[in-house]
């Protein structure tokens, strides 16, 4: 009789309704795959990835995930240009998709895809403090400066209390540090994040407060797609200044 406790991903790698041709994998043996190169993947920060877009394991009749070679592949690239680039999750999205897209206007469109919609998911804490020191290769006192700037913040007071999205700003942050650029100097770019979002709120609450369901969800959506725009319209405002100034 099977454990009742079990997850979906727990399963094993049986395939249901006959045998594939290829050799799928379930999501603990990727891990375990890809540990050795990227000693920081979970099962966790895979089915994040996967929330993002970044990935899309076939299922099984019961739902349970089963990764391709290709998937795998796949993976193994993302998490190379977030380790080796520093770039955030949502751009290497972008990238993977005209990439696969293989049109001229994808690659073409100078770092934002226009008309793709931001995503928004619940994020879970999936590091500690010294977890994120040691993914980000930085010290207790530089995470912790983040913190006070409020790049980053706690998602709990105990255990886990940051997200992927958060080592993604550690990383970034790490790296524009190496130009002597600390983050009372990216103060800027914090307030006009705030502003944009409260902006942003102010829109779309009458539709975020309502008790009918489809509405509440035109809301949700009204925030990400708004998000959206603000991003890539930001990125080509930013691209036109720096012209002038190269």
């Amino acid at each position: 009789m099977r454990d009742a406790g079990r997850t979906a991903d727990a399963e094993p790698d049986k395939a249901e309704g006959g045998t594939s041709p290829e050799r799928l994998l379930t999501i603990g043996q990727v891990v375990r795959e890809l540990k050795g190169e990227f000693p920081e993947i979970s099962i966790s920060k895979l089915r994040y990835l996967e929330d993002r877009g970044l990935v899309a394991p076939s299922r099984t009749k019961s739902r349970y995930r089963k990764y391709s070679k290709a998937d795998v592949r796949a993976l193994r690239g993302v998490l190379a240009m977030q380790r080796d680039e520093y770039l955030p999750l949502e751009v290497i999205r972008q990238r993977v998709e005209r990439a696969g897209s293989g049109t001229a206007q994808g690659a073409n469109q100078s770092g934002g895809a226009l008309g793709q919609t931001m995503r928004l998911v619940h994020e879970e804490p999936v590091y500690t403090l010294e977890e994120l020191c040691e993914a980000g290769a930085v010290d207790e006192e530089f995470v912790l400066g983040l913190t006070e700037f409020r790049f980053i913040e706690r998602l709990r007071e105990s255990g886990a209390m940051f997200g992927e999205s958060d080592l993604e700003v550690v990383r970034i942050c790490q790296r524009l540090a190496r130009f002597d650029v600390e983050p009372r100097h990216l103060r800027i770019l914090s307030s006009a994040a705030e502003r944009e979002a409260a902006f942003i709120e102010q829109v779309a609450t009458p539709s975020l407060r309502s008790a009918h369901a489809d509405r509440k969800e035109y809301g949700v959506e009204t925030v990400e797609e708004l998000g959206s725009l603000f991003s890539q319209l930001m990125h080509l405002l930013l691209r036109k200044e720096l012209q002038r100034v190269i």
